[in-house]
């Protein structure tokens, strides 16, 4: 875009509470629509986005009084591309954050303290970032999958971008119908954005992709350092990169030129944000293409319901894939009972047994970290806690230490803080579960695939290579290892503690747990070997396992969301948590019963129509680094005209002095 000639830029500056200032542009300085400019407000240098241009200043406003923009920074496509603009707009309205604040973290990795960018601006030195397209061999797709293929293609030469759910069973090959897609979209010059839930899935999807389509790419994600992060983004941002792979972060950067956005495994939790802006990526994604008028395609073997119900509904289009790529057979699946934390039946040892001997491969499951789960005092009874959250402290064996996984506090002695006893340790982490696996099988090589034992993506990455090439028979390994990833000679999976999640209290835990069974299973028999899978359960008769065991998602889903329309839960209607947190508790306390009475003397004042708002509760983590919470569940009609007149009354709650307010809408997690 050539620069505007025009003296005068209406600049919005990344600070709420500050609408956006006039400034004078210099002779010497070219500056457009989405520069990101260095200024001076209050005697101190910071910087902003040029909203739009003009020659006149308003009436009152003393020309020689305006300040000068200092400088340029870079562009953007903010305010110069109006769907883009519209878009991160959307995104502060929708989930109640302020759109400065909005353009503040995602301008963060560009700038530094110092108001210049953060890497140079010379393109040599930012291209070592791209990954190269690899040299991987044509992939063929199966009839299924070319069905997929020439359906999703016909529309979308029609121009109907409605949103596409591909529905396929673990191994039915969703990753290469992604590529095939996206080599479709890169042939007409345009990028694709491609988010992944998890950190460690990000180096193999990008080789997959490039590999395939013959294209470049860049990873972005959280973890990069600061160098290498604007690194990536700049070759995404100049179009050096026709892929980019991320994180949900990834989805609120202003790309120029995005052509098509690819959500793999759509239903992930990760995808949600759990700090304001409470976004979920998946949604923001949904509204990003609308906003730019592109296509999206989610894709998963356990659709979150919330997409489900937008399938079936019409609002989405559906594409289902019932058989694996290579004609595998699904794993049976099979469950015992628990009888302690370490047990498994004989029958299932002496079957992993039978595998070792056959260069097979076991998978052993497990989602928790540390060793113990509990620290507890042999004297006085008391368990061990953070004293910054409520929550007790795990042992970790590895470090020595007992730990907060909230806010890393630790303490090296095994002794109790309160009367000096010594310390039992109960419950398994995966430590423990790893320990008793090497003891099971003595002559066999083992890995532990958890946070804390791979604490680097190239860690990850060599773990993830070491599984492939059959090093390791036998895996301990937590949620990281569920997701996206295909183990030839993996024959069994066995999931301890399988069904726990049906004790949360959380509306969604039976969809949260048919998804981790399914998903972790799903690792097993995917290329030669016949998969067989056993589930350690605590509750069998729930619903969950009938379709469980007959791999019937369709079924699972449509009972389960039976149960919440009958209800009245989400997605058949919509959901905003309050969530109140301050240093103090009878204060914060005291503070959520009156956000509780302002908004229910609105609800019933107003005539909003049929909102629910739940009185202020205690959430399974009620402190958390030194500040108590409370939440006020609030569920109302999919209306818009209820959904503004809510929103509008927050917004106008009193506030109070070390009291934080922010709002989750559409919460993924109820505690």
């Amino acid at each position: 875009m050539s620069a505007d000639p025009r003296k005068f830029a209406i600049i919005a500056v990344p600070r709420p509470g500050i609408s956006s200032l006039f400034y004078r542009i210099p002779a010497f300085l070219s500056c457009s629509k989405g520069d990101c400019v260095e200024i001076e407000l209050k005697n101190t240098r910071i910087w902003g986005i040029i909203e739009d241009l003009c020659d006149e200043l308003p009436e009152g406003l003393d020309e020689a009084k305006v300040k000068p923009v200092l400088g340029k920074i870079c562009s953007s496509p903010v305010f110069a591309d109006i769907a883009e603009t519209a878009f991160l707009k959307w995104v502060g309205d929708y989930y109640m954050f302020p759109f400065k604040k909005i353009l503040k973290q995602i301008f963060v990795p560009l700038i530094g303290s110092d108001n210049a960018l953060i890497g140079e601006s010379s393109p040599e030195k930012h291209l070592k970032s791209l990954c190269e397209a690899g040299k991987l061999p044509a992939a063929e797709l199966n009839a299924a999958q070319e069905k997929v293929v020439s359906s999703v293609l016909s529309r979308w030469e029609k121009g109907d971008f409605k949103p596409v759910l591909l529905y396929g069973v673990t191994g039915s090959g969703k990753s290469e119908i992604f590529a095939e897609l996206c080599r479709d979209v890169i042939k007409k010059g345009t990028q694709i954005l491609y988010l992944v839930p998890e950190i460690g899935l990000t180096t193999k999807t990008l080789q997959h992709l490039a590999g395939r389509i013959g294209a470049p790419g860049v990873i972005l994600h959280s973890s990069f350092t600061k160098k290498k992060r604007f690194s990536a983004l700049y070759c995404a941002m100049n179009r050096h990169a026709s892929i980019i792979v991320g994180t949900r972060s990834a989805v609120l950067y202003p790309f120029f030129d995005i052509g098509l956005i690819v959500i793999d495994e759509e239903h992930d939790g990760s995808f949600k944000n759990f700090e304001p802006p409470y976004y979920h990526a998946r949604d923001v994604a949904v509204m990003k293409a609308a906003k730019r008028g592109i296509p999206i395609i989610m894709g998963s073997a356990t659709p979150s319901g919330d997409s489900w119900l937008n399938a079936v509904s019409g609002k989405y289009h559906l594409e289902i894939i019932k058989e694996r790529a290579n004609n595998r057979p699904l794993p049976e699946i099979e469950t015992f009972p628990y009888r302690g934390d370490l047990y498994l039946p004989s029958s299932l040892v002496d079957t992993v047994s039978e595998s070792l001997k056959n260069g097979d491969q076991t998978l052993f499951f497990l989602n928790r970290r540390g060793f113990a789960t509990i620290a507890r005092c042999a004297g006085c009874g008391e368990t061990v806690k953070c004293p910054n959250c409520k929550t007790p402290l795990v042992y970790h064996k590895k470090s020595g230490r007992l730990t907060c996984h909230h806010c890393s506090y630790s303490l090296e002695s095994l002794s109790c803080p309160s009367c000096g006893g010594a310390l039992t340790l109960e419950g398994t982490g995966i430590e423990k579960l790893f320990e008793a696996i090497k003891s099971y099988f003595p002559n066999h090589e083992a890995l532990s695939f958890d946070k804390d034992t791979l604490t680097t993506a190239s860690a990850f990455d060599k773990a993830v290579a070491a599984i492939s090439g059959n090093k390791y028979q036998l895996v301990v390994g937590t949620v990281m290892i569920s997701k996206g990833h295909n183990f030839p000679k993996l024959r069994n999976v066995v999931i301890k503690f399988a069904d726990y999640l049906l004790g949360f209290r959380d509306s969604r835990a039976a969809e949260k747990c048919f998804q981790q069974i399914t998903q972790v299973a799903g690792r097993a028999g995917r290329f030669g070997v016949e998969g067989h899978v056993f589930a350690e359960t605590i509750c069998p008769d729930h619903y969950i396992w009938k379709y469980i065991k007959n791999n019937d998602y369709e079924g699972f889903i449509a009972e389960e969301l039976s149960w919440r329309e009958k209800l009245g839960l989400p997605p058949y209607t919509r959901m905003i948590t309050v969530r109140i947190s301050g240093a103090d508790e009878e204060k914060t306390c005291g503070f959520a019963e009156q956000c509780f009475e302002f908004i229910d003397s609105f609800v019933g004042n107003s005539g909003a129509g049929n909102i629910m708002v739940y009185p202020p509760e205690e959430p399974l983590l009620s402190k958390v680094q030194n500040r108590f919470r409370r939440n006020i569940p609030i569920i109302f009609p999919k209306n818009s005209k209820v959904a503004f007149q809510l929103k509008d009354a927050l917004c106008r709650m009193p506030l109070k002095p070390g009291i934080t307010v922010t709002y989750d809408v559409d919460p993924v997690n109820e505690n």
